[in-house]
């Protein structure tokens, strides 16, 4: 069952451009939000909080999609963990921002 909690920061996580689009430069949504498989078992699905945004191309179609070609994905976009704490740290923004604004 998923908490409030995990469904704000799952929805804060979608507001968030596509992590692998903003390293290149761009600006993309709509996100689909993934639950990284670094460090999770067999048949296990990571914490809510373990997720990072991604748009279709880079979740699950293209090339250097992470559920393609995992080790293409991380060469280029660095390990989900580091993704993970990057897309914390810009809930985190995107939350200031909110109370600020």
């Amino acid at each position: 069952m998923t908490t409030e909690a995990e469904k704000k920061y799952l929805e804060q996580v979608a507001q968030l451009p596509c992590i692998a689009c903003a390293k290149k430069g761009f600006n993309t949504t709509p996100v689909e939000v993934h639950h990284i498989r670094e460090g999770v078992g067999m048949a296990q699905r990571a914490s809510h909080f373990d997720t990072i945004p991604l748009c279709p191309f880079h979740h699950r179609h293209g090339a250097e999609a992470v559920h393609v070609s995992p080790e293409t994905f991380k060469d280029l976009f660095g390990s989900e963990e580091d993704l993970v704490e990057e897309t914390r740290q810009n809930v985190n923004i995107l939350r200031l921002c909110r109370v600020g604004g």
